[in-house]
């Protein structure tokens, strides 16, 4: 936050400034009336600033803050707590809910009917430099009060900020432990398939030599994907890209092995030409998905 002296400097706005627009009072302030009643008649006829004034003592109460306002324009001193009463103003325009744009009309219209009292009522040759210090007050008045929607719009965002930062490393976190999650059920998985491998091998060793082939064939498709799946899962924990095709695998290989049961089991040709075209369905989409996987890669 800049002090008040920084914006001063800022400004140019010197001590010899300061003393022009002290002159300036005698001249001002006579005419200060008439100035604050046309500027809300001038808000009262816009539907955007009408709602604030209805209320006649309010109105009145706004009037007379901004009689005070105006001749403190000349008036000074220009220190520090007139730079407070300045964050004060523009507060208090923020917690009404008055739009900034009403605040720029207010000034707008201010500066054009105090530049026609400088035009009248100065001698020529004080006007140039009458009309500089009025315009550097007037950009320092506004510049003060519209900080305080910039900060307030600031802190707005900040929170939202915070919030939504605050969701995505929540996110984040959860995803991540979803995946620790899908990564411990293959590792479980796998022990089950490989579990299941040991016993269709010991088949071929108690005498069913040709199922237990068969089926410890099937196991070991179903352990080689098993695999496939915790290096993909793995690689993806990593940052790897996701391989949508090992899906299609998996039912490619239970399809698979359920031809080579079913060369056992002695099933109709029926269910095992299903079985074959389910096998050439599969393949086909493996093949085109792992083309389109590689050409992104």
């Amino acid at each position: 936050m800049r002090t008040f002296q920084e914006i001063r400097e800022n400004y140019r706005f010197s001590d010899l400034e300061a003393e022009t627009l002290q002159g300036l009072l005698p001249v001002v302030e006579p005419h200060v009336r008439e100035v604050v009643r046309d500027f809300y008649n001038l808000f009262l006829q816009i539907p955007g600033t009408a709602k604030f004034l209805q209320d006649e003592a309010r109105l009145a109460r706004l009037e007379g803050s901004h009689r005070d306002w105006l001749l403190d324009l000349f008036r000074g001193p220009y220190d520090e707590r007139y730079f407070q009463r300045l964050q004060r103003v523009g507060q208090a325009h923020v917690n009404i809910g008055l739009s900034p744009h009403f605040v720029y009309v207010g000034l707008n219209f201010i500066r054009q009917q105090l530049c026609q009292i400088i035009d009248a009522e100065v001698e020529p040759k004080q006007r140039g430099a009458a009309h500089l210090a009025l315009g550097k007050i007037l950009d320092l008045n506004l510049d003060l009060i519209a900080r305080a929607y910039h900060e307030e719009e600031m802190r707005r965002v900040f929170l939202t900020f915070k919030l939504d930062n605050a969701l995505m490393r929540f996110a984040r976190r959860f995803t991540f432990g979803l995946n620790l999650l899908v990564l411990l059920g293959l590792m479980a998985l796998s022990v089950g398939v490989l579990a299941v491998l040991v016993h269709d091998i010991s088949l071929i060793f108690r005498g069913s030599g040709e199922g237990g082939l068969a089926a410890a064939l099937g196991s070991l498709l179903v352990l080689w994907l098993m695999i496939e799946l915790l290096d993909a899962e793995i690689d993806r924990l990593q940052g790897g890209a996701f391989k949508f095709n090992l899906f299609v695998g998996v039912a490619l290989v239970a399809f698979i092995r359920k031809v080579l049961v079913a060369s056992l089991t002695h099933e109709t040709l029926q269910t095992e030409l299903m079985y074959l075209g389910g096998i050439l369905v599969l393949g086909l989409i493996f093949w085109v998905v792992s083309r389109a996987e590689a050409k992104k890669g």
